[in-house]
């Protein structure tokens, strides 16, 4: 009886054991393609970028939408650059789970109207370090026209993922949200525009 309870326990171990490797390997796959998917698309709102570039001083001030661009057959609003992380990645228009898989998406707001909420995954490539940015590191947001919002980390902070609500018009000019790496709560960046 010990000697077939020894084999159950080796044999759900060993399940255990390779369930974990695939688990790994998915998870690297899924961050290896999205870094991938990231860069593509980099390139290509970069040109449409050029082509739409206008002067940083022209806008006007009633027109709080910001532009999309069509690429791929997915909208995008611009890209977040991260220096400090050496990350520039593109902004989805919008979000759903599957987009988030390519690239991070505005979860909610406008860059116009000084709330612009932009959520991405944990991946490596994406907002994987974003927990370590420090209060006066700097960032930048660039539109679709490319006019160049460049803002400071006020705080980083966690809070639960049914939190919504901290997030949507806090008073924060931008926030940058992801899961922290259990995916038990949510990652906030808050950050505010520098004139």
């Amino acid at each position: 009886m010990k000697k077939k309870l020894g084999i159950a326990l080796m044999a759900v171990g060993v399940i255990c054991i390779a369930a974990a490797v695939a688990l790994l390997l998915y998870n690297y796959t899924e961050n290896k393609n999205a870094g991938k998917s990231s860069a593509i698309i980099m390139d290509s709102l970069r040109m449409e970028i050029s082509k739409n570039e206008v002067e940083n001083t022209a806008s006007d001030p009633f027109d709080t939408e910001m532009e999309i661009a069509e690429i791929d057959g997915n909208g995008y609003i611009g890209y977040i650059s991260i220096p400090i992380l050496d990350l520039d990645l593109p902004v989805m228009a919008e979000w759903s789970y599957d987009k988030l898989k390519a690239a991070p998406c505005r979860y909610y707001g406008s860059a116009k109207t000084d709330n612009l909420v932009i959520a991405a995954h944990d991946y490596s490539n994406h907002f994987g370090y974003i927990g370590n940015l420090k209060p006066d590191d700097t960032l930048m947001f660039t539109d679709i026209n490319g006019k160049v919002y460049s803002y400071k980390v006020t705080s980083v902070d966690l809070v639960m993922p049914s939190d919504t609500d901290k997030v949507k018009d806090t008073g924060d000019d931008l926030i940058l949200y992801t899961c922290n790496y259990g995916g038990t709560k949510r990652i906030c960046v808050r950050c505010s525009y520098l004139k």
